[in-house]
């Protein structure tokens, strides 16, 4: 996509140098006492009518060599500089001599001094509209890159976010199956019923697919359904407690991240109806944690990478923050941060 020009700052610096320019040489003038009054408004209405459309001209043949050789940038400058010297140059040429006609002055059009005084002026100031023009291009082009540079990074982050949202699925899903293999083994009517939840718990995770965070309060209702189907799996070997306020849970967190917490927690335990894995959710000063008591398998599982690895590159993605991990010899629990809006990214 070709870049855009800053007409509009363009404008509003042709306007400054205009008015800037001619205010300095209409207060020398009154200060000189050197002609009337009627001779300097003259001479201001003047210079500011010449000064403005030679910056209009610049900006006219910028547009022109832009839209037409933006491929080739030593092309276009070497264009621009040529095409805008000879239009600015015919029109100071024309407006001068239209002013020395209006003015009454035209034998200053043979006047040498005259002339040459006025050539070196318009050199300078085209020179100096070039130079100011080409600075704030130079702006326009930093700012525009940065905000490329931002949207480009903010896509990689959602792309990798998409990713890293779409493992968790093909895994949770992969070990539901399993389990319910099992189950209708053991028992049918234990099987059925943990199929029907399911189908309601993916059909809820399902609809939220495309969110990168979401309610607290909606991951809460999504963890008390996977709760369930553990439990029609483990029974009373599996306690699950919430304490968490209501202020808490209409902030966000990634979606999914409460359940990869608890899945975690299940995997990496061994547990009975005579030991049974407790785990609690709480929420303390804006941050919300995962605690289950530590009795871990003598066989552990082989690791994935889908679980709290996924969760931390999530949240790096999203916020530059850290998930917080400790480990003692009795509890186990992982910390993560809620967010106020859904506006998380840093």
């Amino acid at each position: 996509m070709r870049p855009s020009l800053p007409i509009q700052n363009l404008h509003r610096l042709t306007l400054l140098m205009t008015t800037f320019i001619n205010l300095f040489v209409f207060v020398i003038l009154l200060i000189s006492h050197v002609e009337t009054i009627t001779f300097v408004i003259g001479t201001f209405f003047r210079g500011f009518v010449l000064i403005y459309l030679l910056g209009l001209a610049n900006i006219f043949t910028l547009h022109l060599v832009h839209s037409k050789y933006a491929g080739s940038a030593k092309r276009a400058n070497l264009l621009r500089y040529l095409l805008g010297t000879l239009l600015c140059f015919g029109i100071y040429v024309i407006l001068t001599v239209v002013f020395a006609y209006l003015s009454g002055r035209q034998n200053e059009l043979f006047d040498q001094k005259i002339i040459t005084i006025q050539f070196i002026s318009y050199v300078i100031f085209t020179t100096l509209t070039i130079v100011m023009q080409n600075q704030v291009l130079l702006q326009h082009s930093k700012a525009q890159a940065e905000l490329e540079n931002m949207q480009l990074k903010a896509a990689v982050s959602e792309a990798s976010n998409l990713l890293l949202r779409q493992q968790i699925h093909p895994h949770f899903l992969f070990n539901s199956l399993t389990i319910l293999k099992s189950l209708y083994k053991k028992d049918a009517a234990k099987g059925e019923f943990y199929l029907t939840m399911l189908a309601s718990f993916l059909r809820a995770s399902i609809s939220n697919h495309s969110s990168r965070i979401s309610v607290l309060q909606t991951e809460l209702m999504l963890c008390m359904d996977y709760m369930e189907m553990q439990k029609i799996r483990f029974g009373s070997a599996v306690e699950y407690h919430v304490d968490v306020s209501e202020q808490a849970k209409s902030k966000f967190v990634p979606f999914f991240a409460i359940q990869v917490l608890l899945e975690n927690a299940l995997k990496h335990n061994a547990f009975t109806e005579a030991d049974p894995l407790k785990i609690n959710v709480s929420d303390h000063d804006g941050y919300i944690t995962v605690e289950n008591n530590l009795q871990i398998k003598l066989n552990k599982e082989v690791s994935t990478g889908l679980g709290l690895a996924n969760l931390a590159e999530r949240y790096q993605l999203l916020s530059g923050d850290q998930i917080s991990i400790k480990q003692s010899s009795e509890s186990f629990s992982v910390t993560i941060k809620m967010y106020e809006n859904e506006n998380c990214n840093h």
